[in-house]
């Protein structure tokens, strides 16, 4: 089973920027296209100049109307004074699968005590953390280190973490984090195809490679991304650096779905 564990939608179609379909049905049409059989929607509760905020409502409308092809993970902004009521209400009320925490567009650090608290609730329930790990020049970039994701997992040590896009232009300091840390994983939307034509691609397949098939996920970061595109080339990329058949079908789906519910019996074939 493909999945793609990294995908957008918003009410205004043009909610993630001039250009980029947002809307519901491209992301099905383009889950299609590529052959993917599920995706997990992020809600993004930000407010930067070319992302609008995405809440957790429109993120639960989705998958309740595609329960079998769309997973939601909820967002809460940390500084906000209801963010655990808010959160709360979006894993328990609205059914929502996870929690998105994002370092670059909050201004707020992944070791932060507010983020812990978010993340030991969540984990609480048994549902994993996504955070971002990519670099916004605004937000000072010492906050989006992801040496923070290390801070939070030995504070939340229950917790599961998916760190999105492999820690960007660290990913050596992603793949530490990820060798000290059991309950840490790598979703490399966005950084795999960025840094294929650069000099930096033998380095970032290494860590995947180091990481193992069982420890990374297979993102778009549809639709600013486009989501056949991502897949072929993580597919190559992937097996151009030793990933086997058995591999690539836990890098490209089997590992989030085990992430997602480690023991509940869901199908991760």
């Amino acid at each position: 089973m493909i999945v793609d564990a990294h995908t957008h939608i918003h009410d205004d179609p043009d909610g993630l920027g001039n250009g980029y379909d947002a809307s519901l049905a491209n992301l099905l049409r383009s889950m299609d296209k590529a052959g993917v059989e599920k995706a997990l929607i992020m809600a993004e509760a930000v407010d930067v100049p070319y992302i609008k905020r995405i809440s957790n409502e429109t993120v639960a409308h989705a998958c309740s109307q595609y329960p079998d092809r769309l997973i939601g993970f909820a967002s809460v902004h940390p500084m906000g004074k209801n963010c655990m009521t808010e959160l709360r209400i979006a894993l328990d009320d609205l059914g929502l699968r996870g929690l998105k925490l994002h370092p670059r567009f909050q201004g707020v650090p992944a070791d932060d005590p507010r983020c812990v608290e978010l993340a030991a609730s969540t984990a609480e329930r048994n549902l994993p953390i996504a955070v971002d790990a990519f670099l916004w020049k605004p937000t000072p970039l010492r906050i989006q280190l992801p040496f923070h994701i290390d801070t939070l997992c030995k504070q939340v040590p229950n917790a599961r973490v998916i760190m999105n896009h492999a820690g960007g232009f660290h990913f050596l300091d992603a793949l530490a984090v990820l060798i000290a840390n059991d309950n840490v994983w790598l979703e490399f939307s966005t950084s795999l195809p960025y840094f294929i034509n650069t000099p930096f691609k033998d380095q970032f397949l290494f860590v995947l490679k180091q990481a193992g098939p069982q420890r990374v996920i297979f993102g778009s970061d549809h639709p600013q991304k486009d989501m056949a595109k991502a897949l072929q080339t993580s597919r190559e990329a992937l097996q151009e650096t030793g990933f086997s058949s058995e591999d690539l079908d836990w890098a490209m789906g089997r590992t989030f779905l085990q992430v997602l519910s480690p023991q509940s019996g869901e199908n991760h074939a």
